[in-house]
């Protein structure tokens, strides 16, 4: 810890100065009712298909989640997308799972991206190994998703690895202190209930700014939620984003209800979408439906689009929903 204690000068990345650090961060702070929108990279080695899902998102997102292997699916390094994102002129937020990395990894990729212009990260657990395509491999999970938003905080508060040393290149440089606005993941369905709003003040207590939630399709239930958190007063300390997932049809719903742990979809929303003369355009008024409820609750600051490769219905749900009349 003397590494800290004689460092007296300091130098921070170019995103350091005061105010805002990312687009999202600004929108934010502004209590914006703020859209994100998911995308998950391509499974073959080309960025070309990527271009169509820019061109149809961009226009109504101020963030791109880019996630990191999805499902425990392989796929293109969501890391490589962020730096194709950034150089497209799109700002991406990276998926950062514990699942497939240790902390001194976690710590290089974080880095490497910020060098690359990166300003937004998200901390998850990451899905089962079990549900993905490579179910033999071995997870990692050096730390959780809590500890990683801490490791991160310090990062950007205290210019700190999670070591203590300080984040420089040799004991005669300066001290960096990067700058980036950092979210978590929050799972306002899983059981105990109660807990998850334990889980959430965790959360903020490690240094997120926001959250994203879980896909919301019990709506009774996120109300309820978000009753606790404001009685708390969490909503005061960290940005809630209600996760909204239009459907196709049907048989997501049921695969996500069958096998994915801490998701909850009332039968009542799988029969009325899967008795849809037009399931594309009930799956459409289904989240507009949620997103319209979403912007009546206290506490809610925006909407997470979660696409399921259909990335096109963004800018309809965003229009149907009038939010493009927002802020």
């Amino acid at each position: 810890m003397a590494d800290v204690q004689e460092a007296e000068q300091e130098v921070t990345d170019p995103a350091s100065a005061a105010g805002p650090v990312s687009k999202l961060d600004a929108a934010l702070k502004a209590g914006e009712f703020v859209v994100s929108v998911e995308v998950v990279p391509p499974r073959i080695p080309s960025f070309a298909a990527l271009d169509k899902v820019v061109e149809a998102i961009e226009s109504v997102a101020v963030g791109v989640n880019v996630t990191d292997f999805a499902g425990a699916n392989v796929r293109i390094s969501g890391a490589m997308v962020c730096k194709y994102l950034l150089e497209k002129g799109v700002e991406p937020i990276f998926q950062m799972t514990c699942r497939d990395r240790n902390r001194l990894a976690m710590q290089g990729d974080l880095l490497g991206l910020l060098a690359q212009g990166l300003r937004n990260v998200f901390c998850v657990s990451g899905d089962y190994i079990s549900l993905g395509d490579h179910p033999e491999a071995k997870a990692v999970y050096d730390i959780d998703s809590v500890n990683l938003i801490k490791m991160y905080n310090d990062m950007r508060t205290k210019g700190v690895f999670a070591n203590g040393d300080l984040i420089r290149e040799t004991p005669k440089t300066e001290h960096v202190i990067p700058k980036f606005c950092l979210g978590g993941a929050c799972n306002p369905f899983a059981d105990p209930f109660e807990f998850r709003v334990d889980r959430l003040a965790k959360k903020a207590a490690a240094g997120a700014d926001f959250v994203q939630t879980q896909c919301i399709f019990d709506l009774d239930r996120f109300e309820r939620f978000m009753k606790l958190v404001c009685e708390r007063g969490l909503h005061k300390q960290i940005k809630i984003i209600g996760g909204v997932m239009p459907c196709k049809s049907h048989r997501p719903l049921l695969y996500m209800r069958d096998n994915v742990p801490g998701v909850r979809i009332p039968d009542e929303v799988i029969k009325r979408l899967e008795g849809a003369e037009d399931k594309k355009a009930e799956g459409v008024n289904i989240a507009v439906e949620t997103v319209q409820r979403l912007r009546n609750m206290e506490g809610v600051a925006g909407i997470h689009i979660m696409t399921l490769s259909w990335e096109e219905v963004a800018p309809i749900l965003v229009e149907r929903a009038g939010l493009d009349k927002l802020n």
